[in-house]
């Protein structure tokens, strides 16, 4: 049985029109009052799904495909309000969210577990997956979504991003400052981009405002201690000092 909900992500309202229940039932964490006139809506029909199912990656169920679905149209019309998805994995620090990002498989999760084993309760993660960036008059946010990937880590927080970082395996733990430029591709590769070519052309445009403001970084890491604290010395200009465990 489908459903009928508004939430509220990115400081944007959304009203939903779902075939299935299950949609609500993972966005409960942003659901909000009704509204007449929310910022966007979106209504799944049988031919959106019908897609989703035909070109999912891996087998799925139609509740779920659906779910993405609805992810996939939110996303086409972020950009009219100065937002984007960011395929990566966002934490707080002192009301501040730091982005981490890799091709799937890389690490990212386990590299955002280990700032909350050796940080404890100093860090939380804002997102595990599927963050959207907003851009306003007042700064760059990272904003959490309920498209949190399969272990859905989110917290529903919007915090001013203060950097991106690159993850790359390494045995010895290093971090350097780069140019955006560098890897402005890998960065695209990170972002969805809209079919319609209006909200396509606003992307980029956002990209390049991200990259004219927010630092980007490598990061060389493997699954030890010495990773979370190179890390985080390079990225929050503090002295590492272990509190959790």
């Amino acid at each position: 049985m489908g459903s009928l909900f508004f939430i509220k992500i990115a400081g944007l309202t959304v009203k939903i029109s779902s075939l299935y229940s299950l949609s609500k039932e993972l966005c409960r964490d942003y659901i909000t009052e009704p509204c007449k006139n929310p910022d966007i809506e979106i209504t799944i029909s049988e031919e959106n799904l019908q897609y989703e199912l035909e070109n999912a990656k891996e087998p799925t169920t139609s509740e779920y495909a659906e779910f993405i679905c609805i992810y996939r149209a939110i996303a086409e019309k972020l950009p009219k309000y100065g937002a984007f998805v960011f395929h990566g994995a966002a934490i707080s620090y002192k009301d501040r969210a730091y982005l981490f990002t890799a091709p799937s498989g890389t690490g990212k999760s386990t590299h955002i577990l280990l700032w909350r084993k050796y940080l404890g309760k100093s860090v939380d993660i804002i997102n595990g997956d599927k963050p959207i960036i907003r851009i306003t008059q007042d700064g760059i946010f990272v904003c959490s979504t309920p498209w949190a990937g399969k272990e859905r880590w989110q917290k529903n927080r919007t915090l001013p991003l203060c950097s991106i970082t690159f993850l790359n395996r390494s045995t010895e733990p290093s971090i350097s400052q780069i140019n955006p430029e560098i890897c402005i591709n890998k960065i695209m590769n990170q972002i969805y981009m809209p079919k319609n070519p209006d909200s396509l052309g606003k992307t980029l445009e956002l990209i390049d405002l991200m990259l004219s403001r927010i630092p980007v970084y490598y990061l060389g890491c493997d699954i030890s201690e010495k990773s979370v604290k190179t890390a985080f010395e390079g990225l929050t200009k503090e002295e590492y000092k272990k509190t959790g465990e």
